[in-house]
């Protein structure tokens, strides 16, 4: 029983007989895009848009991402490798096992600890409501080790915990919705809404993108176990799409119906107590934070596993380890920092993302026969990736910073890697 519970493939191949069903992957997807920062994301949104561009804005972006990913996890399902193996083609087994698996340990252990402490203080706040005292500290520390053991027990325990949660969140943001639409005066409330200064619709595209292309970059560890590329497709647009909008607007909705319209703990423990009842807010906090945190910590899990070059039966513990650290940055204060890390993961990772795409898509032809992982260095590349991460970083007003930063890669590597690889045959 528990090597049926306990996943044991690291950065191997998934056996066939490990592979899941397309509506398995969806739960997770869902999972992972119904999380408490998606609704902080949709209030700011809604803060400078009318509620239909908002709406708008969410759908176009999150349909970004979703092509991204879809392209992305092709190329892990038809190898059933996780994404940091997958990029050892585009970047050289060193540079994938050294700089990409840097960058992703790094922003994912710390999002998993900014996630944990979001849901610890609001979760401790929430209770000392009732005059239950519990300090956000112990709250923060408990949520993030249960977080964590829930990704060490691997892919079969999130995707239970997924198929239980996300039922039980639709109901309750239906419930939400309801209560707040049968307020005339929040229905008045949403349908006149106009900011009182107007945000750009592509910056606002950009907000939405930013919330999940990381996420959409890392996709190739879930979607593995996806049995074909159909199934890539059908889990990637149905897991994401109608949850992960929804989430977003349900921020909105929120934000107005609270009179709160920002992106901090308080705000949420507002937003979520406005729909009456503490107790259903407290479920979407913790189901929607557990969700999708897991997903952070397991991320972390195999991007540690490549950059210490541990063997696969290391995977639980550096999963473990993920977990403790993100959680001990968080207790240090890692939420007093969260400008400066959310910069560095929305300029980091998405250009990694062009670079994989050509490089399976153009430069193998999307034939998994013709792939193999790259020796050494691709410095292709690595530069492509640099280039695009530093465009994004020094014009983030321009566009929309994550797409620039992909297509720049996309751009660079068919460029750079038949001259770099011509001169490294001569």
């Amino acid at each position: 029983m528990a090597k049926k519970t306990i996943e044991t493939s690291g950065l191997s191949e998934v056996r066939q007989e490990d592979k899941k069903h397309w509506w398995e992957i969806a739960f997770i997807w869902a999972g992972s895009v119904c999380c408490v920062p998606a609704l902080m994301v949709g209030g700011g949104i809604t803060m400078g848009l009318t509620f239909f561009e908002a709406f708008m804005a969410m759908l176009t972006g999150y349909g970004i991402c979703v092509v991204m990913m879809i392209l992305l996890s092709i190329q892990s399902s038809d190898l059933g490798i996780p994404t940091v193996v997958a990029a050892s083609g585009a970047f050289g087994k060193k540079g994938s096992s050294y700089v990409i698996a840097a960058i992703i340990a790094f922003c994912f252990i710390c999002w998993f600890g900014f996630q944990a402490v979001v849901c610890g203080e609001a979760f401790a706040a929430i209770l000392n409501t009732f005059g239950i005292p519990l300090s956000g500290m112990v709250s923060t520390i408990l949520w993030g080790l249960v977080m964590c053991i829930t990704a060490v027990i691997g892919i079969n325990m999130i995707k239970w915990l997924n198929m239980i949660s996300v039922p039980a969140l639709i109901i309750i943001l239906v419930y939400a919705m309801i209560v707040v639409f049968r307020d005339p005066d929040s229905v008045q409330a949403i349908h006149n809404y106009a900011p009182a200064v107007k945000t750009p619709m592509v910056i606002a595209i950009g907000s939405a993108v930013g919330g999940f292309a990381s996420g959409s970059v890392l996709s190739g560890d879930t979607t593995r176990y996806c049995k074909s590329r159909r199934d890539v497709i059908i889990s990637s647009i149905v897991g994401v799409i109608p949850m992960g909008v929804g989430t977003l607007l349900a921020g909105g909705v929120l934000a107005i119906h609270s009179g709160v319209l920002g992106m901090d703990t308080g705000s949420i423990v507002t937003m979520l107590s406005s729909i009456g009842s503490p107790i259903l807010g407290l479920l979407i906090l913790v189901l929607a934070t557990w969700t999708t945190n897991v997903s952070n910590a397991y991320s972390a899990g195999f991007a540690l596993l490549s950059l210490t070059g541990a063997k696969d039966d290391k995977r639980m513990m550096m999963t473990l380890l993920s977990g403790i650290v993100g959680t001990l940055l968080a207790v240090f204060g890692i939420t007093n920092y969260f400008n400066s890390f959310l910069n560095v993961l929305s300029v980091g990772i998405p250009p990694v993302a062009g670079v994989v795409i050509m490089d399976y898509f153009v430069r193998h032809k999307g034939d998994p026969k013709d792939w193999t992982p790259t020796e050494g260095v691709n410095l292709a590349g690595l530069i492509a990736w640099l280039a695009g991460a530093l465009f994004a970083l020094l014009l983030p007003s321009f566009l929309i910073p994550t797409l620039n930063a992909i297509v720049i890669a996309c751009v660079l590597y068919l460029v750079l890697y038949p001259v770099l690889c011509k001169k490294k045959a001569e």
